[in-house]
């Protein structure tokens, strides 16, 4: 009786990240279904797209904008994706900025052979790197 209560408990307590990998999960299936999905990220570097804060990220398959704020339209200013090359996916870095978070993974690209860094949670950085990739296999 008394482990029937404890393993009752147990399932109703949230699993850490639990929720977000839900979350990314719908909308990993949003952009494969041809839809616009927004989740929190940063874009850092010399470019006009990069801001030095966190905010968020809008990705499809073949669009990525940054923005201030989740609401689709307000203040976005596109990526250009065909300018831009992977480099590779690695952990945060002491030397990081703080717009990007302890926990969240860095994208490191070049546009146009200058530096830029995309920043999200490791839930969403496969949603980041599709986009990504799918630009340079069709652009």
């Amino acid at each position: 009786m008394l482990l029937d209560i404890l393993l009752g408990v147990l399932t109703l307590l949230p699993v850490p990240g639990g929720g977000e990998r839900r979350r990314a999960r719908k909308l990993t299936a949003a952009v494969e279904a041809g839809q616009v999905v927004s989740f929190e990220g940063s874009a850092i570097g010399d470019r006009p797209y990069c801001r030095p804060t966190i905010g968020f990220l809008s990705a499809s398959r073949s669009t990525l904008a940054v923005a201030p704020t989740e609401e689709p339209g307000l203040n976005r200013r596109p990526v250009p994706l065909v300018h831009l090359e992977l480099v590779r996916v690695r952990e945060r870095a002491k030397t990081d900025p703080a717009a990007v978070r302890r926990s969240w993974q860095v994208a490191e690209c070049r546009d146009r052979g200058e530096p830029v860094l995309f920043a999200c949670s490791p839930a969403y950085m496969p949603l980041l790197t599709a986009t990504l990739r799918e630009q340079v296999a069709t652009g």
